[in-house]
């Protein structure tokens, strides 16, 4: 799979599994597993409390991008009997919220729709996160087979043995198998970027 800079254009939009709200998926890897990729990262609007999708052999990260965030309800695979699910406040912007996604899992919307990021991986996989806040000054990353760099604000640079400049709203996809180490660096004082890592455990 090579390099790439995805633009908002090129998102797939598609309904949920369940048929509870919409997902713009950026970019996946396709696999012969029930879930039918190996990743994804995609965008999910959400406009009405009810269930969330399973993802069988999945974890999962979600992150609010916009709107005043949701109360999730989660029912973890293999609790006891009698055992009350977790209840989840997301109401703050850019904090990634990592649980199973085999969960049976229902959001509560809080004061209307809103808008998240979501990384969904194969449990052969570690989903490792941060949002990174960047300047002029490059920040050195562990090497990954997989790195996925969302913008959310301003402009990123990466450098892979050659720059990729990654503008707001759009999504590089680093593949390597070298598994080298990007470096990061912010081209506005206030770019934001959020940064995954997919790893095999």
């Amino acid at each position: 799979m090579p390099n790439r800079i995805i633009p908002p254009a090129q998102h797939r939009l598609m309904p949920w599994r369940n048929g509870g709200g919409r997902t713009a998926e950026i970019a996946f890897e396709p696999a012969d597993s029930p879930a039918g990729f190996r990743w994804r990262l995609s965008l999910a609007e959400v406009e009405a409390d009810g269930p969330f999708s399973t993802f069988p052999g999945c974890c999962r990260t979600i992150m609010l991008l916009s709107g005043q965030g949701m109360e999730l309800t989660i029912a973890e695979p293999g609790a006891k009997p009698g055992d009350p699910p977790r209840t989840i406040r997301i109401d703050r912007p850019y904090q990634p919220f990592d649980f199973d996604g085999e969960a049976a899992t229902s959001c509560r919307l809080l004061a209307g729709p809103v808008r998240d990021l979501n990384v969904i991986a194969d449990r052969s996989l570690q989903i490792d996160h941060r949002v990174a806040a960047l300047d002029d000054a490059d920040a050195v990353l562990e090497p990954a087979s997989v790195w996925l760099f969302t913008v959310l604000r301003g402009t990123a640079v990466i450098d892979i043995g050659r720059h990729l400049a990654v503008t707001e709203g759009e999504t590089a996809v680093i593949t390597d198998e070298d598994d080298r180490a990007p470096h990061l660096r912010g081209a506005e004082a206030d770019s934001l970027v959020y940064a995954v890592a997919l790893r095999p455990r």
